[in-house]
């Protein structure tokens, strides 16, 4: 490692003890023969009453951890060697076998800690060279540096490639823009402790230029979505509108067509003529009304709840379209009407609700025979309070390919429908709390039908 700080190390030298050549082992080598040859001395010195044998692993462990396995086994034979020399000379033994054996001992013993020491070095090698191994493989480009001298001490293969030698000059973690490399990258930066004991900080410039262009690509895309759905929504407001206004304006139609025939026919009774001409007035009111509720629903979109009773609602309802079932030769009868039907609900769009069904049932019978040609609305309430409102015919039904997207917008099998009535009507129960569903009335016709919560009786 560079001590000074100054240049950026080698990746292996910055993690790794500094293995040393040629010209540098031969102070190592001395270092450890003298070292030997002074524990030699000393031992010699006491009269090997303090047995410092054991002394002669600290150069053997010295030139074994600098210079490798080949080095310490060079420093044992001469430590052995010193012993044997120096020991057998001063206390002989009994047998020349015993003295001899315990040279064996001696030196096997020191051999073991040099391999012990060499595979440990070894081992700290090959972990530091799978750790730099991987670092050098990373995309993202790794360095160290000097919390104070803000020298890079260690950087990996992606970063001299980016940025050379010299640490940019970014500082702050978060997405920041190189002007050198015209490129995006996401710093994160960590404190750490160097391997020679300095405050050091870690960075970690990873690149997210693609990805940021992908979500700059992906923002323009749901502006351009959103820009969209706004022409989406408009049209399909232009369209609710267009269906809204069409029935009271057809009504109107129906009743000045009737005040026609009436006033043509010579035999025009006052009394008809003004009471169609006030039910006309009546369904412009309602046209008024359905644009004055619908730019509220603009301005406010949550409906004005009151207190109603359903059994009203259907009963508005029905005399709303009698006009049209008249023309059309079918009955509308109230059916079952339910004690205690109260609900909090906006009753304009209830009505509407109502009344877009009796109409459905009206068009779905009004080709039939005339004792198909009949319609029911009935109410009731259940065990928890909820009530429901149905209207049931004796058509032929839905198709079975539509009824699983019966109430989504523009699904019709209506020839001219815009598909829009029954989604409506979804979207107004549900604003209410409830749902609407179909079913089969029996064995022939439909029948629709709305949930929503009640108020007990």
């Amino acid at each position: 490692m560079n001590p000074s700080g100054n240049r950026p190390v080698d990746a292996l030298a910055a993690l790794r003890p500094e293995w040393l050549g040629v010209a540098s082992a031969v102070p190592v080598l001395a270092a450890s023969f003298g070292l030997v040859a002074a524990i030699a001395t000393l031992d010699h010195m006491t009269g090997y009453e303090l047995r410092l044998a054991i002394l002669y692993l600290v150069p053997i462990g010295f030139a074994t951890w600098k210079l490798g396995a080949i080095a310490g086994t060079f420093v044992t034979a001469a430590a052995t060697l010193s012993w044997i020399l120096a020991f057998g000379t001063s206390h002989p033994y009994s047998h020349p076998f015993y003295f001899y054996w315990e040279g064996s001992l001696t030196g096997v013993s020191f051999l073991v800690i040099v391999v012990l020491l060499a595979r440990l070095r070894q081992a700290l090698a090959r972990s530091d060279e799978r750790f730099v191994t991987v670092l050098e493989g990373l995309e993202a480009a790794v360095d160290v540096e000097d919390a104070r001298a803000h020298t890079v001490l260690y950087a990996n293969r992606h970063f001299r490639e980016s940025f050379g030698t010299a640490p940019p000059p970014f500082r702050d973690a978060g997405e920041i823009w190189d002007e050198r490399t015209q490129r995006w990258y996401l710093l994160q930066s960590q404190p750490l402790r160097w391997i020679d004991g300095r405050a050091a900080l870690l960075r970690v410039l990873s690149d997210v230029t693609d990805s940021r262009r992908a979500r700059e690509l992906i923002e323009r895309h749901r502006e351009a979505a959103h820009r969209t759905s706004r022409l989406v929504a408009l049209g399909e407001f232009a369209s609710a509108i267009a269906h809204e206004l069409n029935q009271p304006l057809a009504a109107i139609a129906t009743y000045n067509n009737t005040c026609l025939r009436l006033l043509q026919s010579g035999a025009a009774d006052a009394t008809e003529v003004r009471e169609a001409m006030q039910k006309s007035r009546d369904q412009a009111k309602r046209a008024g009304a359905i644009i004055q509720r619908l730019r509220e629903i603009l301005r406010q979109p949550a409906p004005a709840f009151v207190e109603q009773d359903l059994n009203d609602v259907a009963k508005a309802a029905v005399q709303l379209a009698q006009p049209e079932a008249l023309e059309s030769g079918v009955s509308l009868e109230l059916g079952a009407r339910a004690q205690g039907a109260r609900v909090r609900v906006d009753r304009l769009l209830m009505e509407q609700v109502a009344l877009n069904l009796l109409r459905n049932a009206i068009e779905a019978v009004e080709s039939l025979s005339p004792e198909r040609r009949r319609v029911t609305v009935e109410t009731a309430v259940d065990s928890e309070g909820r009530a429901t409102l149905a209207v049931s015919d004796l058509g032929e039904g839905v198709p079975a390919e539509v009824r699983e997207k019966l109430f989504d917008a523009f699904v019709t099998n209506k020839p001219g429908g815009l598909g829009l009535g029954l989604s409506i009507c979804r979207s107004v129960i549900e604003a209410h709390g409830g749902t609407i569903r179909y079913e089969q009335n029996g064995a022939r016709g439909a029948r629709f039908a709305f949930t929503i919560p009640g108020l007990g009786p």
